[in-house]
């Protein structure tokens, strides 16, 4: 007797496949880059670095949107998968607003103590950017992220034990984020090439 997987088994396999194609991965890479550079050499620009990755990230999107779909196809989840999702994306989403609630308590705590205040900014994105990369990695089930996530924790707290400007964390993540997407297109292009689409 051939055990064949059930629907669920390979809606769940599928789902997981979703961000293996590696384009998100080379974004945030690059989007990190740009905006620890930005915070680091034009401070000026600090403020609104991160207003040109917001503003194409639709671009990005779309291009994934269309480069995905040519090699694999269109997939639509199941009713308990697209439940699973949403319910999963509020939570991401409270516990974003969570973590600039207590970002905002953090600074608003340690502003009254120079000290303290001098300790925990600089390496304060990196540790907010780490948790929220955990808690994609369990939305997306996409693991590396939380390498990711080890990565900019590690990267922050060198950060703030040197004292030095909070966009160093972003500037030595971004490569190798964007590093590891790359790797992941190629991977994904020779798995899935577009000839065989259709």
């Amino acid at each position: 007797m051939i055990n064949t997987p059930d629907l669920e088994t390979l809606e769940r396999a599928s789902y997981r496949d979703t961000y293996s194609d590696g384009i998100l991965d080379i974004f945030v890479g690059v989007s990190f880059l740009w905006i620890g550079s930005a915070w680091i050499w034009l401070s000026d620009l600090a403020g609104v670095a991160g207003v040109l990755p917001a503003v194409f990230l639709t671009t990005m999107l779309a291009g994934r949107k269309r480069f995905v779909e040519s090699r694999t196809g269109y997939v639509k989840w199941s009713e308990p998968r697209r439940r699973w999702e949403r319910r999963n994306l509020w939570m991401v989403f409270a516990a974003g607003v969570g973590l600039l609630l207590a970002g905002v308590g953090v600074f608003a705590a340690a502003s009254s103590d120079t000290d303290l205040m001098d300790t925990v900014a600089p390496g304060l994105l990196a540790f907010l950017l780490a948790l929220l990369a955990v808690g994609l990695a369990f939305v997306m089930e996409t693991w590396r992220m939380l390498g990711y996530a080890a990565v900019l924790a590690i990267a922050g707290v060198i950060t703030a034990s040197a004292e030095a400007n909070p966009g160093w964390p972003l500037l030595g993540t971004g490569p190798c984020i964007a590093v590891v997407g790359v790797a992941l297109l190629i991977r994904y292009a020779r798995r899935y090439p577009a000839a065989q689409a259709g």
